[in-house]
């Protein structure tokens, strides 16, 4: 919660390290809270992309990847293709739309899904860049500045997140943030199409205001977020649990379309043996 995105601008500093050295992702994981790993091909297959992915979850013992509850009936393989696809039913995953703020794992108790791998096998003809928030952080001096506020986003049933695919309705309620223990926040929080609030009264709806008025007012600033482009060959590790992530537009060449591929995981990065 202490970290300062704006450090990796700084001379000599970056957030991308080589694939062959984990003790230097794991530095930056435990420090910023995600890491990009670099793989040491010129090009890239998606065949590449999961033996290096799989490098990754051994590196980090981060097991095999978790399938949503969402998923589950639908087929979905447990690493997915993030591409444009014209029969796909997905709002999001196979369409070049803009994506808001979120966390993965849309039914998941708060918390469940800890780490998200993003490995880029081509990136877009334009756009495309992610976006990685320090909730925790932004909750934290909400938590120092207007205590009655943050304890709204604390309340075990303000936040629902329903379903988006057509023909699926479900909806998960739970708090937005929750005490991890060791003074960190684990974090759902989101502001797009999958969000309903449940405030109580209207005193709880003044408060809710509040709130996420001051997330909108701090999200953007660069010292809580930062926007990265992948390259083909990179893999993006961060912890979904503490992070909130979004996307920007992106636009295709047909010839050579955008294709990122996504594993989650329930264990957080472990050192590296």
């Amino acid at each position: 919660m202490t970290s300062d995105y704006t450090e990796l601008a700084a001379s000599g500093r970056g957030c991308v390290s080589d694939l062959l050295r984990p003790e230097r992702t794991h530095e930056l994981l435990e420090t910023y809270g995600f890491a990009v790993t670099r793989s040491p091909a010129g090009a890239v297959s998606a065949d590449d992309a999961h033996r290096e992915m799989a490098a990754v979850r051994a590196d980090f013992g981060l097991g095999e990847p978790y399938a949503p509850l969402l998923y589950r009936d639908r087929g979905t393989p447990p690493v997915t293709e993030v591409t444009r696809k014209a029969d796909s039913d997905h709002p999001a995953f196979h369409t070049g739309a803009a994506q808001g703020w979120h966390t993965d794992g849309l039914l998941e108790d708060i918390g469940t899904i800890r780490t998200t791998l993003l490995y880029c096998v081509r990136p877009a003809a334009g756009g495309g860049r992610t976006f990685l928030l320090n909730a925790g952080r932004v909750f934290e001096e909400l938590r120092q500045r207007d205590p009655e506020a943050a304890g709204v986003l604390l309340r075990g049933t303000i936040l629902g997140r329903r379903s988006t695919i057509p023909g699926v309705v479900r909806e998960a309620v739970g708090p937005v943030f929750a005490a991890l223990g060791d003074g960190h926040y684990a974090t759902r929080y989101g502001e797009g199409q999958v969000e309903r609030w449940y405030p109580r009264d209207a005193a709880e709806q003044r408060c809710l205001a509040r709130a996420l008025r001051y997330f909108r007012t701090r999200r953007d600033d660069p010292d809580v977020r930062i926007d990265l482009l992948l390259r083909s060959g990179q893999c993006l590790i961060f912890r979904n649990d503490v992070l909130a992530h979004g996307r920007e537009y992106f636009t295709d060449d047909p010839r050579c379309p955008r294709l990122l591929l996504r594993s989650l995981h329930t264990d957080a990065p472990g050192r590296a043996s």
